[in-house]
């Protein structure tokens, strides 16, 4: 490939990055967000400071994603259809992988979710319905504020899920628009005159767009989960080269990521509405035998 043509292709992937940074950065949370679970999870996840992150291609929702690609995939049809040849070249694949199985074969995105205090659907939904705890962290346990120590297999993104089809257009127009303007530059400036050039190019920037439109189509969901005020945690891992150990494959995948962080910023420990004096007894054995007997065991006060 034309050392300029890659070099366009990674300022793409730099913006591309920018723009799930500032995502990153507009969805920080301010107040508490609480991780709803179960009591013997609870002693796991502080015990060992590790969070277990889920992949997305095996959520609870079988619906989880196809909100994210449908959008997706109607923004780049229509590009498909109003722009020229040379474009055209690379967003055909795209859109004939409707499935988006290129994107599934090479990345695969882990997430833990965290929502509102003392949410009732989030108790009935993720805490044994109502049986277990949700664990409180503070602001600064989502702020990562040393970046440059982790190794990049290491890091953990915030993503604020924004709710409603709007939200979702904005966010997948960005990648969309980017690429085909990446895409013209670089036949302008004559990078892709070569048949081997072009398809190392036009491959290239694939594998970085895959990444941005599985960010946004794992923050992006329909309103009718706008109850969730969901965050998330996520973690990356590319298939040809996966540089964390997925755990539990191919039944529900997961991978294990420490959180040095974790026992410094739990703010609280709340029991639910339908947990009894054993367990909330049982909870605060967990907190002190973990060096934790500062951290407030409360209740629940949904019905």
């Amino acid at each position: 490939m034309h050392r300029r043509a890659e070099k366009l292709a990674d300022r793409f992937n730099f913006a591309s990055v920018q723009r799930m940074a500032k995502g990153n950065e507009r969805g920080a949370p301010t107040e508490p967000l609480f991780h709803y679970t179960s009591t013997a999870a609870l002693a796991g996840i502080i015990a060992s400071e590790t969070f277990w992150f889920t992949s997305v291609y095996h959520m609870d929702d079988d619906q989880e994603l196809s909100f994210g690609f449908g959008i997706s995939h109607a923004l780049l049809k229509a590009a498909l259809e109003r722009e020229d040849a040379n474009v055209r070249v690379f967003l055909k694949p795209l859109v004939e992988d409707v499935g988006f199985t290129r994107i599934r074969n090479r990345f695969e995105f882990y997430s833990a979710s965290f929502g509102q205090k003392d949410d009732p659907r989030q108790w009935t939904d993720y805490a044994g319905d109502g049986t277990g705890v949700a664990i409180g962290l503070g602001p600064k346990f989502f702020g990562f504020e040393k970046k440059e120590d982790y190794k990049p297999e290491e890091k953990t993104f915030l993503g604020k899920v924004e709710y409603g089809e709007p939200a979702a257009k904005i966010r997948h127009a960005a990648i969309v628009d980017s690429a085909v303007q990446t895409i013209k530059q670089a036949h302008k400036q004559g990078l892709l005159l070569k048949a081997e050039d072009e398809e190392a190019f036009l491959h290239l920037m694939a594998a970085y767009m895959y990444v941005e439109i599985l960010w946004n189509s794992v923050t992006t969901k329909s309103d009718k989960w706008s109850h969730q005020i969901e965050t998330r945690l996520l973690a990356v891992n590319d298939l040809k080269n996966p540089k964390i150990e997925i755990k539990n494959a191919p039944a529900r995948p997961r991978v294990e990521i420490p959180q040095p962080r974790l026992k410094a910023n739990i703010t609280e420990v709340m029991m639910g509405p339908k947990a009894d004096d054993a367990a909330r007894a049982n909870v605060r054995k967990i907190l002190d035998d973990n060096g934790l007997p500062n951290v407030e065991v409360t209740v629940s006060a949904a019905a």
